[in-house]
């Protein structure tokens, strides 16, 4: 059976979720924001990580897996832990239910963690994968001033010609 087949065969397997099990999740993912916006951030982690094993296998063929893992990226990012940040969203990245590579924060995530991991070469590519996607607003601070982009758009400058 060819790759193309069983991917096929997989995808054929799957079924929606639920209402009710999409209902939960909403649910999980806004306990978890509530506990990140109260700068709870280990509950919040537990909290999306139990939303997570909810999904059914394979799970990376359900969008929703996205919100967690980047949701969970995000904690580990802003906590400095950018191995644990990294495999979370090279995880979404890879999410085949298309979001991942059509996403300008995964990109940029995934671009800044590689980069504090030392991998520059991956960082470059996804750096510039999100300034296609968002322009150079992408790497703005947020709405509370937090998460400055300079130093990974300045990188990206130094390594591509003609950003400005």
């Amino acid at each position: 059976m060819g790759l193309f087949s069983k991917k096929k065969k997989d995808e054929e397997k799957l079924d929606e979720l639920t209402p009710a099990l999409k209902a939960k999740l909403n649910e999980i993912a806004e306990r978890g924001n509530q506990f990140e916006d109260e700068e709870k951030y280990e509950e919040a982690v537990r909290i999306w990580e139990e939303g997570l094993k909810l999904i059914p296998e394979p799970q990376q063929f359900y969008s929703e897996t996205i919100w967690f893992l980047a949701a969970i990226g995000d904690v580990y990012f802003k906590k400095g832990i950018y191995p644990k940040a990294h495999e979370c969203f090279d995880k979404a990245r890879g999410n085949l239910s298309g979001g991942g590579y059509r996403n300008p924060f995964i990109m940029l995530r995934l671009g800044e963690c590689c980069l504090e991991i030392g991998d520059e070469k991956n960082a470059v590519e996804y750096l510039l994968r999100a300034y296609m996607m968002e322009g150079k607003e992408i790497f703005e601070p947020d709405e509370n001033g937090e998460d400055d982009g300079q130093k990974y758009f300045d990188f990206l400058r130094t390594h591509v010609e003609h950003i400005e």
